[in-house]
């Protein structure tokens, strides 16, 4: 039987030390992926895809949990990579084609620009997707993520809780295994 692996790919602002990170690792082995060596406003994405890609391309089932901006490269390492079994990603920011990305603040506007010209809205991946999404999200809006779910036939799941998911952290890996464990 095929052993997956499981990544775990941090937000724009965080790392692969945070809570969360490091949650993921204690209870679910996940193996952290340092996708940047420079702060957040210095990366560019073509790097950040090739360090994940080069860190999963030799296995042969990878689960891919990606938080944020972890969950928009997620995305877009999924549409080079075929051996991306399974994509759990938590409050994704995957930007739809109708915004303007003008009026996102807290990001360079150059890196939003590359991040819009994807077409993660034009073609399904081959992945399985499953989204975990903060109700009270403020940070990355809601609906972003479910018109990235209807492209893509992704299964939702809703919790009552922020950006962080700071209420439902501890309870993150438990959901996590429960959709890893899953038949597709």
């Amino acid at each position: 039987m095929k052993q997956n692996k499981i990544y775990y790919i941090h937000g724009y602002l965080s790392s692969t030390q945070s809570r969360k990170g490091e949650l993921l690792k204690e209870k679910l082995n996940v193996i952290p992926i340092k996708y940047r060596d420079c702060e957040p406003e210095n990366l560019e994405i073509s790097d950040c895809l090739k360090n994940i890609y080069d860190t999963i391309k030799n296995d042969e089932e990878v689960i891919l949990i990606g938080s944020s901006f972890g969950g928009y490269l997620s995305a877009r390492v999924s549409k080079i990579s075929q051996n991306i079994k399974k994509l759990i990603l938590l409050n994704p920011s995957i930007i739809p084609p109708n915004i303007d990305i003008n009026k996102i603040k807290n990001m360079p506007i150059r890196i939003l620009k590359e991040m819009k010209e994807n077409n993660l809205f034009n073609s399904k991946l081959e992945s399985t997707i499953y989204i975990i999404l903060g109700s009270e999200d403020k940070v990355v809006p809601n609906s972003w993520s479910i018109e990235f779910a209807e492209t893509q036939d992704a299964k939702i799941l809703f919790l009552n809780d922020d950006h962080s998911f700071s209420k439902n952290l501890d309870k993150i890996p438990n959901i996590i295994n429960q959709i890893i464990n899953q038949k597709n």
